[in-house]
């Protein structure tokens, strides 16, 4: 602006001016330099203190009256006469002022005064060219006071968040799996169907477990007492009971000694009563008998699941009928006759242990060809039986014309009750063979479960081999029968009768029926 104003022809002010040019000008051309002087003092006072504010704003606005001024002393000025100030540029110089006062409010109304020795950036040197409106000025500052607020807000509540501890891992472990106060119902029901499902699988993966970790211990103390077995009869002889007495006076009486099987298993289990076998089978297994001083109280359940070292086992013990006598010597005399049907239980295991695989006298006919001969020996003899009957029967049925509680009887009153009860045995067989049975032989009946139908139990019976008698005789011709008496739930399913005409009873039965 100083520049402007120095190289203006009619500046007053101007060192070269000489007196005379002054006292050439008119009255009116006077005036107009003395007003010009005037808007030029005030205009180069307001860009002294304006300078601190916006310089690059005043140098813009000088150069743009420069440039004019130049253009209309060009166009308008004659040559050689002073220049007079346009209304245009007087208007120029007045919006000038305007700005440098709108400045100067604005520069007042800031809450601190900014650094003089920084240069102005370019939002701030913008804002005083185009000066705003004091009410939206007012409105921005007030915006500026609430985005203040709410970031100091907004920090306090990090903060706290910050604060907060930090819940522990097991916490929010459990509240993933376990319904918690606050969870949505749909929530609740989908983590009570989980938990219910997870302990489902869990208790079901224990049973099993246990069960098939009861076979392995199961077979691992059997498998080993068999191994002890055969080495005593190896290292000793098999004795059978001898005669002794006095011949002259009629007196004979049967010596009964301990053999290896009792040297074996006694010490082992007092409650041990002899050892059953089925050559060619996995029956291989201690017999066990456990008896009460009262002969009343049934004892049956205490081995059925407790394993020949009476611990607790699925698999249980091969157990004779505590009803039953087998052998019961008192200084080496019998001391009771043998019962005329031992009962024997087992469990029918899966994997075809204890008494699993009488289950293939069912399913496979050729079976019993191949293993007609059971092996029963006490505590002092042995004994050898063969089968002559496989059937079925349903253990909860005892009174209905298809009933057949063979398990509950162990003795007979006459011959006639003997051929009823084997011919009985007979009518329901699923087998036919060619053995005879006689009034007399002592029978064996090996008792376990069968799932053909509910409650059904699987029975295979057989009579003692007769001295002199060849083992296998009358077993070779085994077959299928085709008239089978079954129990009476058999025929609620299956559409078959059973036809007694056609049934061939044993010799000297005297009775029709069973």
């Amino acid at each position: 602006m100083q520049d402007h104003l120095q190289t203006t022809p009619n500046n007053p002010n101007r060192p070269d001016e000489t007196a005379a040019e002054r006292e050439a000008l008119t009255p009116d051309q006077t005036a107009a330099a003395t007003d010009d002087h005037t808007r030029a003092s005030l205009c180069g006072a307001a860009q002294t203190e304006g300078m601190t504010e916006s310089d690059a704003g005043l140098e813009d606005a000088s150069a743009v009256v420069r440039t004019e001024d130049a253009d209309s002393s060009a166009a308008i000025e004659p040559a050689g006469q002073p220049a007079v100030l346009g209304s245009g540029q007087s208007d120029r110089v007045d919006a000038i002022l305007a700005e440098i006062e709108a400045s100067r409010t604005l520069a007042e109304a800031q809450p601190s005064t900014p650094d003089t020795d920084s240069p102005p950036s370019v939002a701030s040197t913008e804002s005083r060219q185009n000066p705003e409106p004091a009410d939206k000025t007012r409105s921005q500052s007030e915006q500026v006071s609430e985005i203040s607020a709410t970031s100091k807000k907004t920090a306090k509540s990090n903060e706290k968040k910050r604060r907060k501890p930090k819940e522990p891992a097991i916490k929010t472990a459990l509240k993933r799996v376990f319904p918690w106060r606050g969870d949505r119902p749909l929530e609740v029901v989908r983590k009570s169907v989980f938990l219910t499902s997870v302990i489902t699988i869990g208790v079901c993966g224990c049973l099993i477990t246990n069960y098939y970790y009861d076979l392995y211990v199961a077979k691992q103390q059997y498998d080993d007492l068999q191994r002890r077995i055969e080495e005593a009869r190896n290292n000793r002889g098999f004795s059978d009971s001898s005669s002794v007495g006095d011949p002259t006076a009629g007196d004979e009486m049967v010596y009964y000694d301990y053999n290896e099987i009792a040297d074996t298993l006694l010490p082992v289990n007092p409650d041990t009563v002899g050892y059953i076998e089925i050559p060619g089978t996995m029956v291989s297994y201690p017999v066990v008998q456990k008896k009460s001083s009262d002969i009343n109280i049934n004892t049956n359940d205490y081995y059925l699941y407790r394993d020949f070292y009476q611990s607790h086992n699925k698999s249980g013990c091969i157990y004779m009928d505590y009803r039953c006598h087998f052998d019961e010597v008192v200084d080496h005399r019998l001391n009771t006759p043998n019962s005329e049907n031992l009962v024997i239980y087992g469990h029918n295991m899966k994997n075809e242990s204890m008494f699993g695989s009488l289950k293939q006298y069912m399913r496979n006919y050729g079976w019993y060809s191949d293993h007609p001969i059971i092996k029963l020996s006490s505590l002092y003899k042995e004994y050898n039986y063969k089968i002559f009957a496989v059937f079925l029967v349903d253990s909860s049925d005892t009174t209905s014309e298809y009933a057949f509680d063979c398990w509950n009887v162990f003795d007979f009153e006459d011959e006639t009750d003997f051929y009823t009860f084997v011919n009985a045995a007979k009518r329901r067989t699923i087998i036919t063979n060619d053995v005879d049975v006689q009034y007399g032989d002592q029978l064996l009946t090996l008792y376990t479960c069968n799932g053909t139908i509910a409650e059904g139990k699987l029975i295979i019976m057989a009579r003692m081999v007769r001295d002199g008698e060849d083992p296998y005789a009358g077993t070779e011709n085994g077959q299928k029968n085709d008239n089978i008496l079954w129990p009476k739930t058999y025929y609620d399913y299956k559409n078959e009768t059973y036809d007694p005409e056609d049934f061939v009873p044993y010799p000297l039965e005297t009775t029709s029926g069973e």
